[in-house]
């Protein structure tokens, strides 16, 4: 029987531990308070690649008594992206040509969507997914992409300091160095929307395409040829990176934050 049992051990363990097509985490097995760890990460995402938390992170009920779980972060004051703010990790996901992201923000009346809420800009990250190389940080590299919701509050798109969500994209043809940038939609403090996320590759003969809906309504819908010729490389990725920031601390809270994540579902197919 030995010669059985060895293989049969390590395929019980490669099982438990391959990356999912589909994940949904809605933080249900947590009690309100718990704080979130690499610990916590791990059981919810068992393909944990790397977690970073400078920022405490933990378990919200709201509407309180309602057995509704978020995960809440906070965010010093003074404090930005970097190993200084925010809580940051990745998951791996079973390697597919299109993925689906949804979840809900909520950002409580207080928040600053930049410093004091002033000029001259500010803003920060939310979750989203990444492939290939997975490039981010101002490092665009020719063999991979990323796409992130960002909140923002200046004056690219408009006259005056505007409260916004865009889209947050590196890929190989980017034309910024910190990633392109795709206005959303306006946004307000004591709101909660849902992000809806769709990322499909395309291949090195057809574009690929992004699309970001907020509260059901698609607000970017557009194209890109992600795939080089002589590439195949696959989303794998689930990207939790939650800061504010930015590359200066000009882009720190004035005031200590706080925002809610809701559940989130990942699935290679669309929903």
């Amino acid at each position: 029987m030995r010669p059985f049992f060895l293989p049969l051990l390590l395929l019980t363990t490669w099982v438990a531990h391959a990356a999912p097509a589909a994940w949904s985490v809605d933080y249900a097995r947590w009690p309100a308070g718990q704080a979130y760890t690499k610990t916590e990460a791990t059981r919810d995402w068992p393909t944990l690649q790397w977690f970073d938390a400078p920022s405490k992170a933990s378990i919200a009920e709201k509407p309180a008594n309602s057995d509704r779980k978020w995960l809440r972060v906070d965010f010093p004051a003074g404090k930005w992206g970097g190993p200084d703010s925010g809580v940051k990790f990745a998951a791996n996901l079973a390697p597919a040509d299109s993925y689906t992201l949804e979840y809900e923000v909520y950002f409580p009346p207080e928040w600053e969507f930049s410093q004091n809420n002033q000029p001259p800009h500010g803003g920060g990250k939310l979750p989203g997914i990444s492939g290939g190389s997975h490039p981010s940080g101002g490092l665009g590299k020719p063999d991979g992409m990323s796409v992130r919701p960002m909140w923002r509050r200046d004056t690219r798109f408009s006259a005056a300091p505007q409260n916004y969500l865009e889209l947050y994209l590196y890929w190989p043809q980017q034309t910024e160095k910190y990633g392109d940038r795709f206005f959303a939609q306006d946004v307000e403090a004591g709101r909660t929307y849902r992000i809806k996320l769709r990322v499909d590759l395309g291949t090195p003969e057809r574009d690929g395409l992004v699309k970001l809906w907020i509260d059901g309504a698609l607000r970017v819908d557009r194209a890109f040829r992600f795939l080089q010729p002589g590439q195949s490389w696959k989303l794998t990725q689930y990207m939790h990176n939650v800061f504010y920031g930015g590359n200066d601390p000009t882009w720190a809270p004035a005031h200590d934050q706080y925002l809610l994540l809701g559940p989130v579902r990942v699935d290679a197919t669309p929903f």
